[in-house]
């Protein structure tokens, strides 16, 4: 039976692959006809505000003025790409670390299972924890939601130790 279903998976996979292939080629014409649009008319922009600056200050420091506000863009793009990649850094650095104590937590209780199954009272005793468990968790969720006010606040005529 899939000896006579192969050859019929293979011609719909070429049939799209080729489809994929030419709808590719086609956007990457019309994007790279688009980029040469938009830069033209980024070179024009360039060039009027170059034109309008060198009224007030010449053409050398229309030039510089143009140049410097480049070299100034591309300082703060670079400045938000790097804080960009340090951020993802970070959390794929905390995503492994919570995956890993999830993981061993998982674990554990799969090891446990066979234990608390056997024993009514463990296992009412792990479902009461495992649902204590989840409600702190979401209470740490919630709390920072709902704004953390203290119950107690300093008094104003007493200074913090």
């Amino acid at each position: 039976m899939l000896s006579g279903l192969a050859p019929l998976l293979a011609s719909v996979a070429a049939i799209d692959a080729a489809a994929f292939v030419n709808r590719l080629r086609r956007n990457a014409v019309l994007y790279a006809l688009m980029l040469l649009f938009v830069l033209t008319a980024y070179g024009a922009l360039v060039a009027a505000a170059a034109l309008a600056i060198a009224q007030h200050l010449g053409a050398v420091g229309a030039l510089l003025t143009i140049a410097g506000g480049g070299l100034f863009l591309a300082l703060v793009i670079f400045l938000i790409a790097g804080s960009m990649a340090r951020a993802e850094e970070r959390r794929k650095r905390e995503a492994a670390a919570n995956s890993g104590g999830r993981a061993l937590m998982i674990t554990a209780g799969l090891s446990a299972l066979p234990i608390l199954v056997r024993s009514r009272p463990l296992a009412a005793l792990a479902i009461a924890g495992g649902l204590g468990f989840l409600a702190m968790r979401s209470m740490d969720r919630i709390a920072p939601m709902m704004g953390k006010r203290e119950n107690n606040p300093p008094r104003q005529d007493m200074p913090p130790r």
